[in-house]
């Protein structure tokens, strides 16, 4: 059995933990937040789901070993190529995608009609690319024209075409890439300014939503946003709460009713009442069940993920890799972040799923695909190490 998991499953040993430990904890909670969705569809059968869920998990972990042993170089070599793909799907999805919950946000796929979000794509493929040019400008001062046309127009592009149908998503989008911008030495004040543009305008934006004529592309998730902030605004007074503040609610009422130690597996009441609670609000399920003790152990096991992302990079004697390894890391920590945020109440609601542990194929997919990325980079510094090891010293004589 040691000899089967050294052989297919190489890389950093805590990461492939943190995966398992996830799985087992996606398992155990999607088995008891779809029994509401089962009742209606599958008449109470929520070992559909369940399965359905395993069989996403199993294929997600055979892309992870399938990716990790290709080498890392590799991805950078191909980084235009996926991009340019990445671009080209989010156009499809825009002017000709399925329209899901108001937005044209979803590519099916024909002959086996499954459905995917090319913007989860986009993240990992923006990723790649930014790794890329970063690093080749390691060793030259990074002009504004450089910054203008290499960098930010790659981000622009991708946030833009997502921008009208997934206002989470690009601002998450966005912020991961200046992030990884300013680790990769773009100088501040190129990046300070970006950012206070980019904030200006959301805010006018959303201000002005309200005057956009209805038929613009993106007005209607405009308003959506602006009534999310506006209700995390007023959040606690009963003069201007209304229909739009029961999510917030319920996800509060079902962490409050958790205590530390929750109610049991399967003892979830928020689950009937709860839109969406297998994805957007699976972490209220998990502290309702498991307790804020469940909670936390979730949140740390995202936490190890960055620390040893952290380790890897220190590991990596080339820029690419260690760019890409912390730009990949910081979209899916970020996205936890921001999904349990949203379940305690810290920010509006953005529906925004849980990394490996929310119920969705294109989510556990792709962030199973920049897994294996991680993992490739793992393998390839342990690689490194392991035979600068077996180097014989050279002995004067």
């Amino acid at each position: 059995m040691e000899e089967f998991l050294q052989r297919y499953f190489k890389g950093d040993k805590i990461i492939w933990y943190v995966i398992a430990g996830l799985s087992v904890i996606s398992m155990m909670v999607i088995y008891s937040a779809t029994g509401n969705l089962a009742s209606k569809h599958h008449a109470g059968n929520a070992v559909y789901y369940l399965v359905r869920h395993a069989m996403f998990l199993l294929f997600g972990v055979t892309i992870i070993v399938f990716v990790h042993k290709i080498p890392y170089k590799w991805f950078g070599r191909l980084a235009f190529i996926i991009l340019m793909l990445a671009i080209a799907l989010l156009f499809i999805a825009l002017f000709s995608g399925t329209n899901i919950n108001s937005a044209n946000r979803w590519i099916t796929l024909p002959i086996v009609n499954l459905t995917f979000q090319p913007s989860e794509f986009a993240k990992i493929a923006l990723m790649i690319f930014l790794a890329k040019e970063l690093a080749r400008h390691q060793d030259v001062k990074i002009t504004r024209r450089v910054y203008l046309r290499r960098l930010l127009l790659p981000v622009v592009g991708v946030v833009g075409l997502i921008f009208t149908e997934d206002l989470s998503t690009a601002i998450l989008i966005g912020f991961a890439s200046m992030v990884l911008m300013f680790i990769g030495r773009v100088p501040f004040k190129f990046l300070a300014s970006t950012g206070g543009l980019a904030i200006g305008a959301l805010v006018i934006l959303l201000l002005l939503a309200p005057h956009i004529p209805r038929k613009w592309p993106g007005c209607g998730r405009l308003m959506t946003w602006r009534g999310r902030v506006e209700h995390f605004r007023d959040k606690g007074d009963a003069t201007k709460s209304d229909s739009h503040d029961y999510q917030a609610s319920k996800s509060e009422l079902a962490i409050a009713n958790g205590g530390f130690f929750g109610k049991g597996p399967g003892n979830s009441v928020q689950r009937y009442f709860l839109p969406h609670p297998y994805s957007d609000f699976v972490y209220a399920i998990i502290i309702e069940e498991f307790g804020m003790f469940g909670g936390m152990i979730v949140l740390l096991a995202y936490m190890i993920l960055l620390f040893r992302a952290g380790v890897i990079v220190r590991s990596s004697n080339r820029v690419f890799p260690a760019l890409l390894v912390m730009g990949l890391t910081m979209t899916l920590v970020l996205q936890a972040i921001i999904n349990m945020g949203v379940a305690v109440g810290m920010f509006p609601v953005t529906g925004q799923t849980l990394p490996l542990v929310s119920m969705g194929g294109t989510s556990i997919l792709f962030s199973c695909l920049a897994l294996g990325m991680i993992l490739s980079v793992s393998k390839s510094n342990l690689e490194d190490k392991e035979q600068s090891n077996e180097k014989p010293e050279v002995v004067d004589v």
